[in-house]
């Protein structure tokens, strides 16, 4: 017999989570939010670790985010050791999390903080140099979304436009 299955267990879901267990919905939804702004795709195992991290709290590895996902989950399946650790890189990757090491190499895990600073995007017309503002949240966001899948993250961005056909740019 194998010692590990053939089969891969089906994704847990919220409703599996024990009544009284799990963070609460709206520092979920914040950190879903969070996700969605970097283009992190939300499945129900991504929503059932950011329970388990937001309820095991600041500072605590990945074994112990695992045992409490095992605390949490009715039928006492938590994901995967190798699911959580593969998840937990992309939140740190795309700074959702913050990964702190010990001296002793130890891995701590933290919700990172929130990002306040506001984009600032200028269109830039290409004949005369002409800067004007451009307040749009919408395109703020995509250029996020965009430089996170390449690792990167956006502090300031410029956009070089021309004159529409026969229009000149207008300033708001």
């Amino acid at each position: 017999m194998l010692a590990f299955s053939e089969y891969r267990r089906s994704s847990p879901s919220l409703s599996e989570i024990r009544p009284g267990m799990g963070a609460s919905r709206s520092a979920v939804r914040r950190l879903e939010d969070r996700c969605a702004e970097v283009g992190i795709k939300m499945t129900d195992l991504r929503r059932i670790l950011l329970h388990g991290i937001l309820e095991a709290g600041p500072r605590t590895t990945a074994v112990e985010i695992w045992k409490t996902l095992g605390k949490m989950m009715e039928d006492g399946h938590a994901p995967s050791q190798g699911s959580i650790q593969r998840n937990l890189n992309l939140f740190v990757e795309r700074a959702i999390l913050r990964r702190d090491v010990t001296p002793d190499r130890q891995w701590l895990y933290s919700v990172a903080p929130e990002r306040k600073a506001a984009l600032a995007i200028t269109f830039v017309e290409a004949g005369t140099g002409r800067k004007i503002a451009c307040n749009a949240p919408e395109v703020a966001t995509v250029l996020r979304r965009v430089a996170a899948e390449h690792g990167l993250a956006v502090q300031a961005a410029a956009i070089t436009v021309s004159p529409s056909a026969g229009h000149d740019l207008e300033t708001r």
